[in-house]
């Protein structure tokens, strides 16, 4: 797979997009074939994009030489670095100082610059996050753009539902969505994802979950080996606590197949 997919770092304008004092760090996987291709941007959760040593860690690796191998351009956007941010996960939420929000404009940023290269289908972007960038592409998918089209599909990881499902009549996704959870997940749970994509789907809007049994936070990570309580995490289901981390192959390579399923429906 890594065969068909080359890396590129690029740089992505603010544009008065984003709240972002400098331009964002992002990397391109692409197909070698010939574009136009259609593209999805990732947004990484509350640790960030990178590993230990610098480097884009495995799952974002993984999905974005997964996609590129499907025929997409996969921009991984980092939020964090631009603005001197280590990590949130360890922070109260309470305390952070940027919220998911805020980081909405990071991925209209993102797509503008996408629809700005003439090897991408600019009718045909998606959107792809995780737990924290999950929250954001929630937050995203339901704000329009204040020019333009925006997204044509989004895909959301163990998103936080807890506000949202308070509000259901407000939330209104304007191009199809997929959310991907762990039915035991007590980082951000399920429940209240299950009760607003019911909401949702009850209305005929184009919202679509799916929950894996005894499953936790984190389960498509391909580094994770074993069942971890992170007691550095002050947030989640029991605060102060800890939350649980713990990898679900099966579950992963399920949710691949889903997501690749559902961006080939709404992105070709």
């Amino acid at each position: 797979m890594a065969n068909a997919v080359m890396l590129e770092p690029v740089s992505i304008p603010a544009g008065g997009l984003s709240s972002s004092p400098a331009p964002l760090t992002a990397f391109l996987f692409q197909p070698v074939s010939p574009g136009p291709h259609p593209a999805v941007v990732m947004l990484h959760g509350c640790g960030g994009a990178y590993a230990k040593d610098g480097t884009l860690n495995a799952r974002h690796r993984m999905w974005g030489e997964a996609l590129a191998a499907q025929g997409y351009t996969a921009l991984m956007l980092d939020s964090l670095g631009s603005r001197g941010i280590k990590e949130l996960c360890t922070q109260k939420f309470s305390e952070r100082k940027l919220k998911e929000a805020d980081r909405r404009g990071d991925a209209y940023a993102a797509l503008a610059y996408l629809r700005s290269r003439s090897d991408i289908d600019a009718k045909r972007i998606g959107l792809l996050g995780w737990s924290h960038g999950g929250g954001v592409t929630l937050d995203t998918i339901t704000h329009l753009p204040m020019t333009g089209d925006g997204f044509a599909a989004a895909v959301s990881f163990y998103p936080g539902c807890t506000s949202k499902a308070k509000k259901t009549e407000a939330f209104h996704p304007y191009a199809p969505l997929l959310l991907l959870i762990g039915e035991a997940d007590d980082w951000t749970p399920a429940a209240p994802c299950k009760s607003l994509a019911a909401a949702v789907a009850a209305r005929g809007e184009p919202m679509w979950i799916v929950t894996y049994p005894d499953t936790y936070h984190d389960f498509d990570n391909p580094t994770l080996t074993r069942k971890r309580v992170r007691r550095d995490v002050p947030n989640g289901v029991n605060p102060g606590r800890g939350t649980t981390t713990a990898p679900n192959p099966e579950a992963r390579e399920d949710a691949k197949l889903r997501v690749i399923a559902f961006l080939a429906e709404h992105l070709k």
